[in-house]
């Protein structure tokens, strides 16, 4: 298995964590579980995430928290809004409030149809972001976050995302910032962040790796907004 950032295979283990292995690039230094868990393992594990239910009791300030966000990056109207990794629909609701024509998707058929039924003035589709790429759609606003760590293959995944983003598109992605100035730089202090926590989370980002996966799939501008917390967040354009 080569690096999902560069496909480097030059990588090695540098620490471990719920008895999985983390593997660090020599070339990008992404660090990243090896092996990945297998399809199986996955589904398994995501069968009723645990999450769903602390996400739906934050319901009202994730709403907010999403809004402002969206908000922010372009001047609002009757423009297509994609939320990807939606869960429950809440950013997808937000942007619905801020007057754009907003679809959600998600792979967890469950989750989906409770955000229909939570948010029924918004859209929601139980598939990947692959599929609305193979469908030719075309979206002004794209808003992913914190979904990213979670995949085994973020390249296609960036690269089906802004398959989908009209020529003047923009994305807003999020995920956690490995390299963030509060964090410990030493490896066996860092794990025990508790975003450290596979096979939830299988690779682990900082500004340099999560910038050059973006180079690679094509984006012509990545910018990185600042955040006191521990998270990337980037607004990108095709």
């Amino acid at each position: 298995m080569n690096c999902p950032v560069c496909e480097s295979p030059d990588h090695a283990s540098c620490a471990s964590k719920n008895g999985y292995a983390i593997h660090r690039c020599a070339d990008c230094g992404v660090l990243f579980i090896h092996p990945f868990p297998s399809s199986q393992e996955l589904s398994d594990f995501y069968h009723n995430y645990h999450k769903s239910k602390q996400y739906k009791d934050k319901m009202q300030s994730k709403i907010k928290r999403a809004y402002s966000r969206i908000a922010s990056l372009r001047s609002r109207g009757n423009l297509a809004f994609l939320d990807v990794g939606c869960n429950l629909g809440f950013a997808t609701e937000a942007g619905r409030r801020l007057g754009y024509r907003a679809l959600g998707i998600d792979v967890d058929a469950d989750a989906v149809e409770r955000a229909k039924t939570s948010f029924p003035g918004a859209s929601f589709r139980a598939v990947g972001i692959e599929v609305l790429a193979a469908e030719g759609q075309k979206f002004d606003v794209v808003y992913c976050s914190e979904v990213i760590e979670h995949l085994v293959d973020p390249y296609e995944f960036l690269c089906s995302i802004r398959a989908v983003m009209a020529d003047d598109g923009v994305l807003f992605l999020t995920t956690p910032d490995v390299g963030h100035f509060s964090l410990p730089g030493k490896i066996d202090k860092l794990v025990e962040w508790t975003t450290f926590r596979p096979p939830e989370h299988l690779i682990y980002f900082d500004k340099s790796s999560l910038a050059l996966l973006f180079k690679r799939a094509g984006f012509g501008s990545v910018k990185f907004r600042f955040g006191f917390k521990p998270t990337l967040k980037v607004v990108a354009q095709p």
